[in-house]
């Protein structure tokens, strides 16, 4: 809120860098005198409010321009956002096609790469023995997952599994999960496998494959990070400026009160304070 001698102005508004622009001004002349206009009459008030609300209109205009040269940067800030999250992502964590301990976690056990990962574990049951008083195992349950790795928060696609498959038999659980890491192991033979094709997203940023990657029954392409911005983007030092906002509202002020000076009569210049 800002207090000024004949009106009170309440303004609001952001600026989210290349997205939204909102802007908020509020004017309210509750305590302002108008005892001076209303000796005017109400033919000339009219008049000289339709020339208010003319050089209101004009102000808005220049606003609303201002608003479209702040849609055409918008749109190169967020254009180059784009490409810095594509620059940023980082490079997925993998084994090297290693089965290594997960976490240190119960007993799990993880092989990936810079495309798929795999968990499993055999967890073992027990009951205690009475007879022989110590604890004996009954079972053996087997589980085991297989993903994508993206890079991508949130993109980590589960593509396969088995949650606690239930042996009576240690060395059959043992050779079941065997045989899963068999069935899959082509997906751990390269560091970086072709990608699935209906998994491309996965791997791409801003519709940009990361680098690095390729997809299956395609050529590989090779990125250029350095992607050239057009002149016409991001405006080049030393080119010539269009005039600013203000100047242009400063300008048309100074008309409108050259027009309004040489119209009105000198009385209703010396008596109205608007």
């Amino acid at each position: 809120m800002e207090e000024n001698k004949d009106y009170r102005v309440h303004r609001s508004g952001d600026l989210s860098e290349g997205y939204k622009l909102r802007v908020e001004h509020t004017v309210s002349c509750e305590n302002m005198d108008i005892s001076p206009l209303i000796a005017q009459g109400a033919e000339t008030i009219q008049t000289i409010r339709q020339d208010s609300i003319e050089g209101e209109k004009k102000a808005y205009d220049i606003v609303v321009a201002a608003a479209k040269q702040w849609e055409q940067q918008a749109a190169v800030t967020q254009r180059l956002d784009r490409a810095l999250a594509y620059l940023r992502t980082p490079e997925v964590k993998h084994t090297g096609n290693s089965w290594q301990p997960f976490s240190n976690n119960n007993g799990w056990m993880e092989i990936s790469n810079r495309v798929y990962k795999m968990f499993c574990r055999i967890r073992e049951d027990t009951r205690y023995d009475r007879e022989i008083k110590q604890s004996v195992p009954v079972a053996w349950y087997v589980t085991w997952d297989l993903y994508l790795n993206s890079p991508r928060e949130g993109y980590s696609i589960h593509l396969a599994g088995q949650d606690k498959k239930r042996y009576t038999d240690k060395a059959a659980a043992e050779k079941y999960l065997d045989g899963r890491k068999k069935a899959y192991s082509h997906l751990f033979a390269e560091i970086s496998p072709p990608i699935p094709k209906e998994h491309e997203n996965c791997f791409t940023v801003n519709g940009v494959l990361l680098p690095g990657y390729t997809v299956e029954g395609r050529e590989p392409v090779k990125p250029d990070h350095a992607a050239e911005v057009s002149e016409s983007a991001i405006p080049a030092p030393g080119k010539e400026e269009k005039p600013s906002v203000l100047g242009k509202l400063s300008a048309s002020r100074a008309q409108e009160k050259a027009a309004a000076e040489a119209k009105a009569p000198t009385k209703r210049k010396e008596d109205m304070q608007i």
